[in-house]
């Protein structure tokens, strides 16, 4: 049988656990991405994303399709919006990390959208050409500060601490697993100590001797993750912003010098 696909035609969608709103958000996904869709029951599609993860999704939230979205575009501000083309009626909300098929016009961008319908966008539009540093994944880090804490998400509309790193190594090209033990794992060759982290390294920490969370590496202690919110906090017991519980469960800390260099 071939291959069918649901492109993903709304801003940001949970996608569950069984096809059930009433279960579990494992995890989320965003305006033009592509999923494989690996089984149905009613409403519902049990669909495949890139990073592997899989989970149910309701059939009003996207098309099903039997190729994927031609996306040649990304978001790069945290929220937009698609119009008809007389710039009057809005037709779509847009958030950091979304998939566009688009092209210039008129100081904006002419869009297609995964159901065929057209609009137009002021919102900036890009590709990411280039090449990921220490210091631009920091900036972008630090570009979502305060953003609220969300089980599941992976969006400006709300983070978890994996779909937080997740996305910002997304949005440079770079693929990583999408929960903290997958992240901890994938990069298990790679383990060094606190005091050797760089800007943009990772630090895990384990509950019950699981790891559960992960942050990224700031300079001189500091480091950016999602708990409660986006915030910056310290292993420093005399800064401010001293995370005692987690320099308690601090379990260890990756390179991502194989990809980042030094």
């Amino acid at each position: 049988m071939k291959q069918k696909y649901f492109n993903i035609n709304a801003s940001v969608v949970n996608i569950y656990s069984d096809p059930d709103f009433k279960s579990a958000v494992v995890t989320q996904g965003l305006l033009g991405e592509s999923c494989e869709i690996m089984d149905s029951k009613d409403d519902w599609f049990n669909v495949n994303q890139w990073d592997g993860y899989s989970g149910w999704i309701h059939k009003h939230q996207g098309i099903v399709a039997d190729k994927t979205y031609d996306a040649n575009l990304t978001v790069f501000e945290m929220d937009g919006i698609v119009t008809k083309k007389n710039g009057k009626t809005v037709i779509r909300d847009l958030t950091f990390g979304n998939l566009l098929n688009g092209k210039p016009m008129n100081g904006g961008f002419s869009i297609t959208l995964p159901d065929g319908e057209k609009g137009w966008t002021g919102t900036l539009l890009g590709r990411m050409t280039e090449q990921p540093t220490r210091k631009s994944i920091i900036r972008l880090a630090r570009s979502f500060m305060g953003v609220p804490y969300l089980w599941g998400g992976k969006s400006p509309h709300g983070f978890d601490c994996s779909g937080y790193i997740q996305t910002i190594y997304k949005t440079f090209n770079i693929e990583l697993p999408r929960d903290t033990y997958q992240q901890a794992d994938h990069f298990k060759k790679s383990t060094i100590n606190m005091e050797q982290a760089k800007q943009a390294d990772l630090h895990f920490f384990e509950n019950d001797g699981k790891i559960t969370h992960v942050a990224l590496a700031e300079e001189n202690g500091y480091f950016l993750h999602a708990q409660g919110w986006v915030k910056e906090e310290s292993f420093d017991s005399s800064a401010p912003n001293f995370n005692s519980d987690l320099k308690n469960k601090y379990a260890c800390s990756v390179s991502m010098e194989p990809i980042l260099g030094t």
